[in-house]
C-alpha cells in the first residue's frame, strides 16, 4: 500500500538496488536495507563486516509520478547545506542550492507546476535529489521482487 513519504521508516543502512523512468517524467528508486555480515574479510586496514542486502532485508519503493529535475550523487563526495536535516533516509526541503539550481535553469516555479519541494535520498552509496511539486509515494514490497538495476547488492561489491 502506498503512503506518504513520511513512511518511509528510519533504515541505518540501505542501499540503492535500482533507479528508473517508469514513464516520462515519473522516477522511481528502490532501495533494500542491509545488514552486517557475520563473517569478516580481511581488508587494507584490517578486518572488516561487509555490510550487504539479503533475503530479511526490508525493501521500499519510491515513486515519484512527475518530477522536474533530479541528481545522483556520489555518497563520498557529499555535502551537507547548513539546515539540511540530518539522519533520515528521505528528507524534504523548500529552501536548497538544488532548487535554486532547479528555479534558475528550468522555467518552473511555484506557480507552473506548483509548489516545489526538493526532496533528498540518502543511502550508504548515493544521495539522489529529486525536485517536484508532487511528494512521492513509498511502498514496502517483498525483497524477492527487487530488481537489480545496479547490479546485485546495490554497486555495494
Amino acid at each position: 500500500m502506498a503512503d506518504s513519504a513520511s513512511s518511509l521508516p528510519r533504515l541505518d543502512n540501505v542501499v540503492v538496488a535500482s533507479i528508473s523512468e517508469i514513464s516520462n517524467n515519473d522516477l522511481r528508486v528502490v532501495v533494500v536495507e542491509s545488514r552486517r555480515g557475520h563473517e569478516p574479510i580481511e581488508t587494507e586496514v584490517g578486518p572488516a563486516f561487509p555490510v550487504r542486502p539479503d533475503e530479511t532485508c526490508r525493501a521500499f519503493m519510491i515513486t515519484w509520478w512527475g518530477y522536474v529535475a533530479y541528481a545522483v550523487r556520489n555518497e563520498s563526495f557529499f555535502r551537507r547545506e547548513e539546515g539540511e536535516p540530518d539522519h533520515e533516509p528521505l528528507g524534504v526541503r523548500t529552501e536548497s542550492a538544488f532548487l535554486r539550481y532547479v528555479a534558475q535553469t528550468t522555467f518552473a516555479s511555484d506557480d507552473f507546476p506548483g509548489p516545489l519541494a526538493h526532496w533528498v535520498l540518502y543511502t550508504g552509496w548515493h544521495c539522489i535529489d529529486v525536485v517536484s511539486n508532487i511528494a512521492p509515494e513509498v511502498e514496502e514490497i517483498p525483497y524477492a521482487e527487487i530488481v537489480w538495476g545496479l547490479g546485485e547488492r546495490g554497486g555495494a561489491g
